[in-house]
């Protein structure tokens, strides 16, 4: 699930707004949004800023668990 894209296109921005309103590129923007790159934590907070949500919001935790024990 790609929850920034959910979220720019619910406020009704292109990736170019929101690139100009977080400051951060818009090729950025569009290599997190088709998941080419794993934004570092400044890049997840200027982009959560700029869409009036908080990070966790953006990028939820991965879930480190495995679905099966190891050895099953």
């Amino acid at each position: 699930m790609n929850y920034l894209r959910e979220h720019r296109v619910k406020k009704l921005m292109t990736q170019k707004e929101l690139a100009k309103a977080s400051g951060v590129s818009q090729v950025t923007i569009s290599f997190i949004e088709n998941q080419l790159s794993e934004p570092m934590d400044l890049t997840k907070q200027k982009l959560a800023r700029a869409l009036k949500v908080e990070p966790e919001a953006l990028f939820p935790p991965k879930n480190r668990r495995r679905e099966h024990p190891v050895g099953v």
